[in-house]
């Protein structure tokens, strides 16, 4: 009968170790999981001809975000979210804008695996290493820093420029182009 307890015991606190786990592997990568709510509901609810090239941008975020280090976890969940805002504001051209998150966020994605693997290959100090490179592989590693910042925010400000290029128009663009064939008259 103590035998039954205790086993009964140890698997609960299996179990529950196990949903700790889990819970705690969720809490370090919270970003990430955003992030794959984000590019999932994004590649949903985009049309068919950009499907495909939403779910392979999606994935690739994805993956950036599990094995690279910050700032790019964050600023892929930023660019995700920036993009579903940009849709929703614009009224003129949403196919376009919705391909502008696509992109932006792939090359983002890119660049960010591409910093990961140099980061976790150890590239930079095996440069350094080395007398005469060293000098370079500082210059090198400030670029590639200052990249992981600059590109998210070069996307951010052209995501705002081509939202906050029309002007805001009386009614729907269907609307505008309506009353400008027939001249006002319906």
């Amino acid at each position: 009968m103590n035998d039954l307890f205790s086993n009964i015991a140890a698997g609960v606190i299996w179990t529950i170790n196990g949903f700790l786990v889990i819970v705690y592997y969720a809490a370090d990568h919270i970003q990430t999981i955003a992030l794959a709510v984000a590019t999932i509901l994004f590649a949903a609810y985009t049309s068919k001809e950009q499907k495909v090239w939403a779910v392979g941008s999606g994935a690739m975020a994805i993956l950036a975000s599990l094995f690279a280090p910050a700032p790019v976890p964050l600023f892929l969940l930023v660019m995700s979210l920036a993009g579903w805002a940009g849709t929703w504001l614009e009224q003129y051209n949403k196919p376009a804008q919705h391909w502008n998150t696509i992109r932006g966020q792939a090359l983002y994605a890119l660049a960010g695996l591409g910093f990961a693997m140099y980061r976790n290959f150890g590239l930079g100090s095996s440069i350094a290493s080395d007398p005469m490179m060293s000098q370079g592989a500082g210059y090198l590693n400030a670029l590639i820093g200052i990249g992981m910042y600059v590109i998210p925010l070069g996307w951010l400000a052209m995501l705002t420029q081509s939202i906050w290029a029309h002007p805001p128009a009386q009614g729907t663009p269907d609307a505008l182009i309506t009353t400008i064939r027939t001249r006002g008259k319906r």
